[in-house]
């Protein structure tokens, strides 16, 4: 059976249905373990004189993916692993598809990770390289890099997983210093892909014409 390696995929959007140009690559080396790990929010009951409290419920955070150190050799001395490229261009391709700002969605993409029956959608929010060997001239021979992953879901998906029976998000922003709407769209959303829907609601004739103090309307969506 020939060996898998784990892909990452980038994607504009959080459906994982457009694709970013040369938004792939495989792992140069499999790691040797993946952890997912999911951390669940309680609040506790404020009762004067509780001896001990009570923890409610009130939601759960990102599930987050860690896949150990993905190596990078250019030594040529690991048994079937090749590297078409030089270290350092290898590592730069992989943080192009990872974590590259796209200006058509004024954000870095989605990703989808895929190893045997691992499928994990998601967004990088930490990329790191550590050197390990170099050349006599100073060249990368081998680097270990780290990801930070986050799982990611749309709006949509999320109320029928809540179960939940009023999916109404309708808001009102204030904008403040900084924001985009594509920026609002994720916060209020999940999905910054509601941008140019919500520009037509609001009749903003550009995405960027909002001004710090500006009330933006965000619609409810359907199930």
């Amino acid at each position: 059976m020939a060996l898998k390696k784990i892909k990452i995929e980038s994607f504009k959007d959080i459906a994982c249905s457009q694709a970013v140009p040369n938004g792939s690559i495989e792992a140069y080396i499999n790691p040797n373990e993946y952890t997912r790990s999911v951390t669940v929010k309680y609040s506790q009951s404020q009762t004067i004189n509780d001896p001990q409290p009570t923890l409610i419920f009130s939601g759960i955070e990102d599930e987050s993916l860690s896949l150990g150190k993905i190596i990078v050799d250019g030594t040529g001395v690991v048994n079937g692993a090749t590297l078409t490229t030089d270290v350092d261009t290898y590592i730069q391709n992989f943080q192009n598809v990872v974590s590259q700002y796209i200006g058509d969605t004024h954000s870095t993409p989605f990703l989808k990770v895929t190893w045997g029956k691992l499928s994990f959608v998601c967004v990088c929010k930490s990329f790191s390289v550590r050197y390990t060997l170099f050349a006599p001239d100073g060249t990368a021979l081998r680097a270990e890099i780290t990801l930070g992953l986050t799982s990611t879901m749309n709006y949509s998906t999320k109320v029928k997983a809540a179960g939940t029976n009023s999916p109404d998000l309708t808001h009102m922003r204030t904008v403040k210093a900084g924001d985009t709407l594509p920026l609002l769209c994720y916060q209020v959303y999940g999905d910054s892909s509601y941008y140019l829907d919500v520009a037509r609601k609001n009749n903003l004739n550009n995405i960027n014409d909002i001004k710090p103090g500006t009330s933006i309307y965000f619609y409810p969506l359907k199930k």
